[in-house]
């Protein structure tokens, strides 16, 4: 059987001490905001048809000089802010957090405020170096363009959840975490482009069996585009636009087979190449 060194021993009670200090910390009311960390957002893509989809990638990493200084980032708080929900959605609830700890006592998704998210936290107990030598992704949000246009997406320090800091770095050989982040760069535009002219859409509906309602769509198509007929049950539903079977539909027709009470319906159009 493998024996710890009393000096390991040591070390291993210092470290659950320690964390459990920040933990207290990281509930409490103090404002220790600064700037020890840098954030940054970007999109995989940041140019877009309406109907098309992206994802939002939130990173953050030890400002240069307290690098030396710093053993992880232990604990993070921010808002995700959407400026323009009309060109562009967030869908929240699909966000990932692929390399935090997720444990429900020290971490949230957040609280929805319209089209965006305020009051998301959590640590990195179990990522050693974390955002020290190089960026570490806090978040991941798949995005859908809605319409013609440039939405901006913000992120900021968090609020709602009476967190003490937007960030808290483990300093090494322990002591006073290092506090705050520098959002300069942590933002990211997407530009929505549209396709000329709105389809002209056709509806025919049609009693089915069982309740259902059979709904024909019709539209013009244009060599060289793509056509994908889409629905949504509500405007501002969080799971964005869905395509109808059979996409894309470049034939100028789409069928749907629905029990829904209600639903909306558009076509997304693109070019083939």
């Amino acid at each position: 059987m493998k024996t710890l060194s009393s000096s390991h021993a040591l070390k291993k009670h210092w470290a659950f001490g320690q964390a459990t200090a920040w933990l207290i910390l990281l509930g409490s009311a103090t404002d220790l905001r600064g700037q020890a960390v840098d954030v940054t957002a970007t999109l995989d893509t940041n140019s877009l048809s309406a109907g098309g989809s992206t994802v939002l990638r939130v990173f953050a990493r030890v400002a240069p000089a307290q690098q030396a200084n710093a053993d992880r980032i232990f604990s993070w708080y921010v808002d995700v802010l959407n400026t323009n929900a009309s060109i562009a959605t967030l869908n929240f609830a699909a966000m990932q957090k692929p390399t935090s700890d997720q444990y429900p006592q020290t971490s949230s998704t957040g609280t929805p405020d319209a089209a965006s998210r305020h009051g998301i936290y959590d640590t990195f107990l179990n990522l050693p170096g974390a955002g020290v030598n190089a960026p570490v992704e806090l978040m991941v949000i798949p995005v859908t363009a809605l319409a013609p246009g440039q939405a901006r997406f913000q992120i900021r320090p968090g609020t709602g959840a009476n967190q003490s800091a937007d960030f808290l770095v483990a300093p090494l050989g322990g002591g006073a975490p290092l506090t705050g982040g520098n959002y300069a760069l942590a933002e990211a535009v997407l530009s929505v482009s549209g396709t000329g002219a709105p389809v002209p859409l056709s509806i025919t509906v049609t009693n089915a069996t069982g309740g259902a309602k059979s709904v024909t769509l019709s539209f013009p198509v244009t060599a060289g585009f793509n056509y994908t007929a889409q629905y949504r049950d509500q405007l501002n539903d969080g799971t964005g636009w869905q395509p109808l079977p059979g996409a894309p539909h470049n034939a100028g027709r789409a069928l749907d087979l629905s029990s829904a009470g209600r639903r909306f319906y558009r076509v997304a159009v693109t070019p083939v190449n």
